[in-house]
């Protein structure tokens, strides 16, 4: 595996002719445009998908191949598998890049992120098992990693898929993304397949992802705000629909890979379990929290996947 390193100038980005950027959208506005603009700060070409919005977006899809980025309009809403998999595709058949980096609509990255993504791949002692290059923080937050004995470098424990870098012969090797999975834990899945394949998703030194982290409330029990040392501790939320797709997909995966990564598959588990006793105790909306949680587990036993039940979203409006 080789890849083509940009010259850089004291962490100043110069874009790169070697990575293509694949942008998932739905409902874009105008803080999306600036987020493409960004892009094209590190890479040459970028593929925005549409993803079959709902809202009049026609001009800001416009202001968007203004900035010389390429858009695909799905027809319906498909999800961000689907949708990354349309961009993937067209840039692999249009421009054969050497990776792909794919990005959230609402993520932008610090310094020169391709730069030191490519030098990392260049710097590892085992390039050929790299399938996919990860930022090592989120909004400069570390992000959790895999712990494996006697790894020379840091292996990421659950990546994003805003922000990753994925070299095309991963794409060959284990295929596109999982488009049954919709919605959520998409990234998760893809990754669990990288290390299914004797792949690794390394965290590259220097590569910080500044991410849209969504609607945060305090978290108050008893009138008291809840801290942990200095740092006040916040809920974030998600709709009833994510929260199905969370739940059905984390027992998919789980039931997928508990025997050959058990390890992994516990402590996923477990970190989502906090996540929903501080969903389901201290959140809001907390019913219809039950309700898409408990249909989430019904149709993960019968294996229902794909997008959800339209009179259940409904129901959870």
């Amino acid at each position: 595996m080789t890849s083509t390193q940009p010259a850089r100038d004291q962490g100043v980005p110069v874009p790169s002719t070697a990575v293509v950027g694949v942008v998932s959208a739905f409902n874009p506005g105008p803080e999306n445009v600036e987020n493409v603009a960004w892009l094209l700060k590190y890479v040459t070409r970028v593929v925005v998908v549409d993803d079959g919005s709902s809202a009049d977006v026609d001009d800001v899809l416009e202001d968007i191949r203004a900035l010389g980025a390429e858009v695909l309009r799905l027809e319906q809403n498909s999800g961000i598998a689907r949708a990354l998999n349309t961009g993937i595709k067209h840039a692999r058949a249009s421009w054969d890049p050497e990776w792909i980096v794919t990005m959230d609509q609402d993520s932008r990255f610090s310094g020169d992120y391709i730069g030191a993504a490519l030098a990392a791949v260049e710097a590892s002692p085992a390039r050929a098992t790299i399938g996919m290059v990860c930022a090592e923080s989120h909004n400069h937050a570390p992000v959790p990693l895999l712990a494996r004995q006697g790894q020379e470098e840091p292996e990421v424990f659950d990546p994003m898929t805003s922000g990753s870098l994925v070299h095309a012969s991963t794409f060959d090797r284990i295929g596109y993304f999982n488009e049954g999975y919709f919605i959520d834990c998409v990234d998760t899945e893809f990754n669990a397949r990288i290390r299914e394949a004797g792949l690794r998703s390394i965290a590259a030194p220097g590569c910080n992802l500044e991410h849209s982290l969504g609607h945060a409330r305090p978290m108050v029990i008893l009138g008291w705000r809840v801290r942990v040392g200095a740092k006040k501790i916040s809920i974030y939320y998600h709709s009833p629909f994510r929260v199905y797709y969370i739940t059905r997909n984390s027992i998919v995966l789980a039931r997928t890979y508990l025997r050959t990564q058990p390890a992994w598959v516990l402590r996923r588990l477990y970190m989502e379990f906090q996540s929903h006793v501080v969903r389901f105790v201290f959140g809001p909306n907390r019913r219809k929290h039950a309700i898409a949680a408990s249909q989430g587990v019904r149709d993960a036993l019968r294996h229902r996947m794909g997008r959800i039940d339209a009179g259940l979203a409904a129901r959870l409006k």
